[in-house]
């Protein structure tokens, strides 16, 4: 008897390895991934949302295929990072214009109004 894991996330996304850059998989076009390779299930568990599956081979041949119930897990650093992603959307800075009401969140559209004052004088 050996595990098989199916692992879900989001349709043809690329996981790469963070030290190594390389690809270690790819999800399918329905979001799933399915292997039996100890390494990558034990980088990928408590990262994606997977099945276990129990088979029992005979020769090289697929006997018998069991579905261990699914889990869902939520990392600690998937709500610290979820935290983060609120923290800088709340820290989104405003440029405002010296000469006038202009507001913008983006300093490149500033420079380019000022550019425009500059063109009326």
């Amino acid at each position: 008897m050996f595990n098989i894991f199916k692992f879900f996330g989001e349709p043809l996304k690329e996981i790469k390895s963070k030290a190594s850059g390389l690809t270690l998989f790819r999800f399918d076009t329905n979001g799933s991934f399915i292997t039996d390779d100890q390494e990558i299930i034990k980088r990928a568990l408590g990262f994606f949302d997977y099945i276990e599956l129990k088979a029992e081979t005979v020769g090289d041949r697929v006997k018998k295929t069991i579905t261990v119930p699914q889990m869902t897990i939520t990392t600690k650093e998937e709500k610290e990072i979820k935290a983060d992603i609120i923290d800088e959307i709340k820290e989104v800075k405003i440029y405002k214009c010296k000469n006038c009401d202009f507001e913008t969140d983006n300093k490149g559209l500033l420079l380019a109004h000022y550019r425009e004052h500059k063109k009326e004088e």
